[in-house]
């Protein structure tokens, strides 16, 4: 039958479209989607432009888009809750259905034939929720570490609501495609695999929205989760400092569900006596040095694990030395290492340190001595300091026992013949010798005990903080005490002696004379070797010798010829010993080397050429001498004018010139000194030359 008005419905609006004028009308207003509640009225509203009279109006719709109406006609089948309203002289041909049905709800057209689209509008027939969605789920409380299962579920509603869990304001899960249970309930699960403390009094929410906000509104149902968990203890301060004698309150948190009772112990020992517990904090009074320790706060509520929290209680106390350091320490004198040690307690750990008592000199602990001397024999204290509190002190005295042992002092004693002299010994050691003994070595090796009162020598003795002295008194001494004055002691462990030797003046005096007379001989030979030296360098010697001799004249004596240059049987020397002649040279006196007789006058080296060969005898002048020689050529000046001599020798001059200047030197040579230098040699030799002649 349905399909049978489908068919017929579809002829008509052929018919209509053919039938109808060619001049096409419009929409005026065209139908829209709305939503309405069921049992209320909707008008669906729909006006054409330029109908004619012969252009009918036709509504379709649900169920299976169906002709509803044609102009004002309602078909038979809608007659009761449909029907058309409206101006139709203005074109208006609206749909009105009253008592609306969910059945209602589909898909509407409104269309004439000379339209050739039909708009369609959507009704929406909104039934809602029998109630707020339900929450179904397990049992609780739950506990902590358990899985949570929660499921939601709608009650009815058209369209079907589409549902949403929520933690809080925080969207937890959602029915993104909303399915239809078997009595047609949307359903939704909420689910985690564990839940913990921090789940517990989380709020969860089931929404139920139909997506019609202004019709009906969204409703929920929420649960609060309750969640069972172990005790979590806290403490505000793992260490807690306090000084003994103070009162201080150790105090623990705990969060538990349900409740959980609190008990506080100390590890490893009992509470202190004059403790107590108020709820979940310890109140220790008149605190101890024994009261530190660990304490634990222990909750518990039936739910492993039991809670526990740990604070360790630090005490500090003033330093204070043990009593094991004894008051006197006993020391055998020796030159091995000994130590002292000294214990203290105290907290903070206190530092300790020795100084010898009365000083401000600190040594490390333990207090160490390489060796054990008498002088450090005294009263050490060891001090031990804390910060915070005052200083803690014990004197301890090291006695220090063993064989004598004497100061050292001087081993010479010098004084004048017919002085005083006075000899020291101290000698430290414990105990005490009995006695100190002098004995004098005489210069002969004999020895003899000295006594208090022997031929002006006396003996004082006292006691001193160091030991004992011994004063040995020489009144007048002379030649005949020298010798050696021997101070000895002993005690128990052993004995000691020092050697003095004393020294008279008097005898010395000769040697003293002697040596002073032969310094001052050194002094001025030294003295006069330096003039004479200086004289050379300034040639104050030969420029004297050259004014005084400008010629050669008969008159004046003839000095004698070398030794070397006589004849055997001349002169007083016939040994054949050759003597040595000085010259100077560039500034230097050296030995002239002796003449060699076996070479020609020409020779290099020869001083006296005529003892060789007889040639003119003639000496070569002064003017012929070269004063100025180019660097580094060797020029030999030979005159070939000879003036005859008194036995018609000839003599040769050779002029030897000083060595060059050394070139590391950078040719610092003044060439102006060095010819005048040449000069002064040349004349020097020609003078000599000239007075050998004569002699000739």
């Amino acid at each position: 039958m349905a399909v049978f008005i489908r068919l017929a419905s579809r002829l008509l609006i052929v018919w209509l479209f053919f039938t109808h004028q060619v001049d096409a009308a419009s929409y005026k207003r065209r139908p829209e989607s709305t939503a309405v509640l069921s049992g209320q009225v909707v008008n669906l509203r729909c006006a054409f432009n330029g109908l004619s009279s012969g252009d009918t109006v036709v509504w379709q719709g649900p169920p299976n888009d169906v002709i509803i109406s044609t102009g004002h006609t309602v078909f038979q089948s809608y007659r009761q809750r449909h029907r058309i309203v409206g101006d139709s002289s203005n074109g208006e041909y609206n749909l009105q259905i009253s008592r609306l049905k969910l059945e209602d709800s589909g898909k509407y057209k409104c269309s004439t034939a000379s339209v050739p689209t039909a708009e369609e509008a959507v009704l929406t027939v909104v039934v809602p929720m029998a109630g707020p969605p339900e929450i179904l789920g397990a049992e609780l409380p739950l506990t902590s570490g358990h899985e949570l299962l929660l499921r939601c579920r709608s009650r009815g509603g058209h369209p079907p609501p589409r549902l949403v869990w929520y933690n809080g304001t925080r969207e937890f899960g959602s029915t993104n495609s909303p399915g239809d249970t078997d009595d047609g309930q949307q359903s939704l699960e909420l689910f985690s695999p564990r839940v913990s403390k921090w789940d517990n009094g989380a709020n969860f929410t089931c929404m139920a929205d139909q997506g019609f906000p202004q019709l009906v509104k969204p409703t929920g149902s929420s649960r609060i989760l309750r969640v069972n968990y172990p005790p979590i203890v806290s403490v505000p301060s793992p260490s807690v400092h306090v000084r003994e004698g103070q009162t201080v309150n150790l105090t623990c948190y705990v969060d538990a569900n349900p409740r959980a009772t609190v008990k506080w112990r100390r590890l490893g020992d009992i509470l202190p006596t004059k403790s107590r517990q108020i709820e979940k904090t310890l109140n220790l009074q008149q605190v101890s040095r024994q009261d530190r320790g660990v304490y634990q706060c222990e909750a518990r509520n039936r739910i492993l694990p039991d809670g526990i929290g740990t604070v360790t209680l630090e005490v500090f106390y003033p330093p204070s030395i043990t009593s094991t350091l004894d008051e006197k320490v006993t020391v055998l004198h020796t030159k091995n290492d000994f130590s002292l040690g000294c214990l203290a307690e105290g907290n903070p750990k206190p530092h300790i340190r020795w100084r010898r008592k009365g000083t401000n000199l600190y040594w490390d602990n333990p207090l160490r001595f390489h060796r054990v001397r008498y002088d450090v024999e005294g009263t050490y204290e060891c001090v031990a300091t804390s910060d915070g509190f005052p200083q803690a002190t014990r004197d301890v005295f090291v006695d220090v026992v063993g064989k004598p042992q004497m100061k050292d002092g001087p081993s010479l004693v010098s004084i004048g013949d017919g002085d005083t002299a006075r000899f020291f010994c101290d000698v430290m050691a414990d105990p005490a010798p009995s006695d100190v003994t002098w004995i004098w070595r005489k210069t002969n090796g004999v020895e003899n005990v000295m006594v208090t009162t022997y031929n002006g020598i006396s003996i004082n003795k006292k006691q001193t903080n160091e030991g004992t002295s011994s004063i040995l008194t020489v009144d007048h001494a002379h030649t005949d005490d020298e010798g050696v004055y021997i101070c000895k002691a002993s005690n128990m462990f052993g004995k000691a002696q020092r050697e003095i030797r004393l020294m008279v003046k008097g005898t010395q005096t000769s040697i003293a004379i002697i040596i002073s007379v032969s310094m001052v001989m050194v002094v001025l030979a030294v003295v006069s070797v330096v003039v004479l030296f200086i004289a050379k360098r300034k040639e104050w010697i030969c420029r004297r010798k050259r004014h005084e001799t400008p010629s050669l004249t008969p008159s004046k004596p003839v000095p004698p010829l070398p030794k070397y240059a006589r004849k055997p049987g001349h002169g007083t020397n016939d040994s054949g010993v050759e003597d040595l002649e000085l010259q100077e040279l560039d500034g230097t006196l050296k030995p002239r080397p002796p003449p060699r007789m076996g070479k020609d006058w020409t020779a290099i080296g020869l001083s006296y050429p005529r003892l060789a060969h007889s040639h003119s005898n003639t000496l070569p002048p002064y003017s012929t001498v070269e004063r100025h020689r180019p660097e580094g050529e060797d020029i030999r000046e030979e005159d070939s004018s000879r003036e005859g001599s008194t036995d018609g020798t000839t003599v040769m001059v050779q002029v030897e010139q000083p060595p060059p200047p050394p070139r590391d030197k950078k040719r610092r040579w003044n060439r102006r000194a060095g010819d005048r230098t040449h000069r002064n040699q040349h004349e020097a030799e020609n003078v000599m030359n000239e007075t050998q002649a004569e002699s000739l």
